[in-house]
């Protein structure tokens, strides 16, 4: 299975205002979920600076276990791109609050990959009683140290993956850079997406300066104890090859697991599940969301 299955029932498209923001999300499925009181995903897409478009696609064919809501966050996508000073996890988790407010979803399961589940947890702990369960993939609380990084990428590809991506962090420019998109990035996944995701991805919108002003914070974010904090059922699902993945923040991810949380490792998939584990990704979300909504 490389794409998602049929498309199932047509997507509408929502303008949620939020502070004179405007953000642009996305529904697919029946009435249960919006404004009904069936169960709802709300899908947080990776980046930053890319939109959800690859949510989209992926997750419209679980419209049969839930109706499928991707917001393209402030500053990326079809939203408003907003100001520098509103870039960060506080305002992006409240705008995930107030979309679920107008759209009225009871309870539903958020789901963050990559670094949309950096937003996933931290709105479960701005807003504890809002989502109904809680899903965080290609992601844990905190990253692991960049030397810790770079030994992984060599485990992974070799010496010459691990020394460029020190030298990315110790003399950064224009041939680090270089270095890390040659040697480091191939790393992200082990397979070639299928061709409908590839399409998507090749016609996304993208807002870099959005992903520049937040990627020097990833060091210094340590989710754990947010995550510890979470009342209800949480999954996280991680590759085992994934290079951000070491065995030092897989054991603070175990150790930060609420007492309803679960760890999953798909093997022989790296940070891109939908290129690598398409199948096996969209079944556990598929599992958690049912027991979610038989619970």
């Amino acid at each position: 299975m490389t794409d998602s299955g049929t498309a199932g029932p047509a997507e509408v498209a929502h303008r949620v205002e939020v502070d004179g923001c405007g953000i642009h999300v996305t529904v697919r499925g029946s009435e249960r979920g919006p404004r009904g009181s069936g169960r709802a995903l709300v899908c947080l897409h990776g980046g930053p600076g890319v939109d959800g478009s690859g949510l989209r696609l992926m997750f419209s064919g679980l419209t049969d276990v839930a109706d499928v809501i991707v917001p393209d966050q402030r500053g990326h996508g079809h939203s408003d791109l907003s100001t520098p000073d509103r870039w960060n996890l506080d305002t992006w988790a409240d705008d995930v609050a107030a979309v679920i407010e107008e759209l009225r979803l009871v309870r539903p399961v958020v789901l963050g990959i990559s670094f949309g589940g950096w937003v996933a947890i931290r709105h479960a702990s701005r807003h504890p009683r809002q989502a109904g369960g809680l899903i965080v993939a290609a992601m844990t609380p905190r990253l692991p140290a960049p030397d810790q990084i770079a030994r992984r990428m060599g485990e992974l590809d070799g010496p010459a993956a691990e020394r460029a991506w020190l030298r990315s962090h110790a003399r950064p420019g224009g041939q680090a850079a270089a270095e890390v998109e040659r040697l480091c990035l191939p790393l992200m996944a082990r397979r070639t997406p299928g061709p409908a995701l590839a399409a998507v991805r090749a016609a996304q919108r993208h807002t870099p300066q959005v992903n520049e002003h937040f990627t020097p914070l990833f060091h210094q974010l340590d989710l754990t104890g947010e995550l510890r904090s979470v009342a209800g059922p949480a999954l996280v699902i991680l590759g085992d090859l994934d290079p951000f993945v070491t065995p030092e923040v897989v054991a603070s991810t175990i150790e930060s697991l609420p007492a309803r949380g679960r760890l999953v490792t798909v093997p022989g998939a790296a940070h891109d599940l939908f290129a690598d584990a398409p199948g096996r990704f969209l079944g556990e979300v598929r599992r958690f969301v049912a027991a979610s909504s038989r619970a």
